[in-house]
């Protein structure tokens, strides 16, 4: 997994990173808890899913995927599953992204896991501080709903998936919670009077993909 996330991380974003660097990245700040544990426990390869059946006897039809026959694991939950779950998904994220800037980075397991290493960089070549948090965001939160997603297809539903409309739904309601967050830490104070997250990384954060925002008053973040 660590091999996976370096080239994936050199291939798009052009960054030598080693293992130290690897595992401090699933653990950045910009992640919230369970989605930052997801991250942890995938490049540990801890999940119980895909080969770990296989040694089970009479569990070894858990390792294949109902959808599609294949094996189950981490690559195929993220990347290639035809569930419709996984690509409505991405694509919710990719057309989210695209509102602020040009292109999407291809989703692959390395860069997935690897989200916390991306940078992207403004005009001047300085690292875009927005962008950056802004993708961190959308990846990790969009990998744990669909391995959310896969869990409640497999365990609750047996078998049987959400529909468009609710995926959808599943996901902007991830992102309005992540956005009234950082609202309410920009607002918190912090040890003299200085609030938990900077107002002006919500700011840069959000700009540009927000609905209707060249009507929202200057001071948004505090609006409730």
């Amino acid at each position: 997994m660590l091999e996976i996330v370096r080239e994936a991380v050199y291939e798009t974003f052009g960054r030598h990173v080693s293992k130290a660097d690897i595992w401090n990245s699933v653990s950045v700040k910009d992640f919230h808890p369970r989605p930052a544990q997801f991250l942890w426990k995938s490049v540990h390869n801890a999940h119980k899913i895909g080969s770990f059946w296989t040694h089970i006897p009479e569990c070894e039809d858990r390792a294949i995927c109902a959808d599609c026959g294949d094996l189950e694991d981490l690559n195929h939950i993220l990347v290639q599953c035809k569930c419709p779950g996984r690509a409505l998904i991405w694509r919710a994220a990719r057309a989210l992204w695209l509102e602020r800037a040009t292109e999407w980075p291809e989703v692959s397991l390395g860069t997935i896991l690897g989200c916390g290493l991306a940078e992207f960089r403004d005009s001047r070549g300085k690292v875009d501080q927005g962008a950056r948090r802004l993708y961190r965001i959308l990846m990790s939160e969009s990998a744990y709903l669909i391995w959310r997603l896969r869990n409640e297809h497999v365990i609750d539903r047996a078998g049987e998936p959400a529909s468009e409309e609710e995926i959808e739904n599943k996901f902007k309601f991830v992102m309005s919670q992540r956005l009234q967050m950082d609202k309410v830490l920009a607002n918190r104070p912090r040890g003299r009077a200085r609030p938990a997250l900077p107002p002006k990384l919500v700011l840069e954060t959000w700009s540009g993909v927000l609905d209707n925002e060249w009507s929202l008053p200057k001071d948004w973040l505090r609006e409730f």
